[in-house]
């Protein structure tokens, strides 16, 4: 298998309350066959899932998140940061996209600081917004996983270039008499 990420070892998960809204709005993405999608209504549901998955660099997570999630036992919102920060520690690969109607700037700007990719605001441009975030994410996994593999040759071919070198230098320095002319 190549050492790339594509659409196949891709998972896009939608965790929002609203499942109806994201199943229509996925019936709508052009490309939603060729990439591994989940939806979860409740975010407890999703960490069950989320906590047993295997790490893999070439697999990418990628998690839509609603700023307006469920409600818990004791009827209180659950908070979006804490799930984004919960996610980042159980995944810290996994990149995350905030989406909502309204664009608190303290939720957006404290879900940057704790590690979120991108915030979408949701309107007529979500569906697009959408396939071009997952294209960009797995273009720069991509971009990150060649740079990674470049650097090793890089670093094998200088060790071989040393390791040529000093042994040279020591049959230089024992059999002087091979190398003069």
């Amino acid at each position: 298998m190549p050492n790339i990420v594509s659409k196949q070892n891709t998972h896009v998960i939608f965790i929002d309350n609203d499942d109806s809204y994201i199943r229509d709005l996925l019936a709508k993405l052009e490309e939603v066959n060729q990439y591994n999608i989940k939806i979860y209504s409740r975010s407890r549901d999703f960490f069950d899932d989320f906590e047993l998955i295997k790490l893999d660099k070439k697999v990418t997570f990628i998690v839509f998140l609603s700023t307006n999630l469920e409600t818990d036992e004791d009827n209180n919102d659950i908070n979006v940061l804490d799930v984004l920060k919960r996610i980042k520690k159980i995944n810290s690969q996994c990149e995350v996209i905030l989406y909502s109607e309204n664009d608190d700037i303290n939720i957006v700007s404290s879900a940057f600081h704790f590690g979120a990719y991108t915030f979408i605001k949701r309107n007529d441009n979500l569906i697009l917004r959408i396939e071009n975030n997952i294209l960009g994410i797995i273009s720069l996994k991509n971009f990150l996983l060649k740079k990674d593999a470049s650097r090793r040759f890089t670093r094998i071919f200088l060790l071989f270039f040393a390791g040529v070198t000093i042994i040279l230098l020591i049959f230089y320095m024992l059999f002087p008499h091979w190398f003069s002319i």
